[in-house]
């Protein structure tokens, strides 16, 4: 069985950066998310009060952010 990032072998305990270094990339995951869901029109009503291209550049606005911070916490975790 592989270990997993959650199952700590005996002893071993989690640092505070490891578990921010989690959180930003739970957090980053979730704004990606979010970003597909605006631009589909899951939490903003396709024909509410924004038009069709507002709320698709929005949706993709937020999806960028969030794939940006992934990709700078990812490296900058393995960096250190």
């Amino acid at each position: 069985m592989l270990p997993l990032p959650w199952r700590l072998s005996a002893g071993a305990r989690m640092k505070t950066m490891d578990v921010l270094w989690y959180l930003i990339l739970i957090l980053s995951a979730a704004a990606m998310v979010f970003g597909v869901l605006v631009m589909v029109g899951v939490l903003v009503p396709a024909r509410g009060a924004f038009p069709d291209h507002v709320r698709i550049i929005i949706g993709a606005v937020i999806f960028l952010y969030g794939m940006y911070r992934f990709l700078i916490g990812y490296y900058r975790r393995r960096r250190l």
